[in-house]
């Protein structure tokens, strides 16, 4: 299970969607099926280094903007 945030734009509209999926993959794949004319990214905490698959959740604050936009 992943706990994810995704930053939706949709024309002037700019939100936030958290939620938690069996994979990155299939949480993408909800939004974009649900918001299917947006621009959707995934939102990453800005301190990777310490997480891992095994280690704790990550962080529901401190999230900063990605460069890249992951293709849904």
């Amino acid at each position: 299970m992943v706990k994810v945030s995704i930053r939706v734009h949709s024309g002037a509209a700019r939100f936030d969607v958290a939620l938690v999926s069996d994979s990155l993959q299939q949480a993408l794949g909800l939004i974009t099926e649900r918001y299917g004319n947006s621009d959707v990214r995934v939102r990453f905490p800005s301190g990777l280094a310490g997480l891992s698959a095994d280690g704790p959740a990550a962080p529901t604050e401190g999230f900063s903007q990605p460069d890249a936009l992951l293709a849904a």
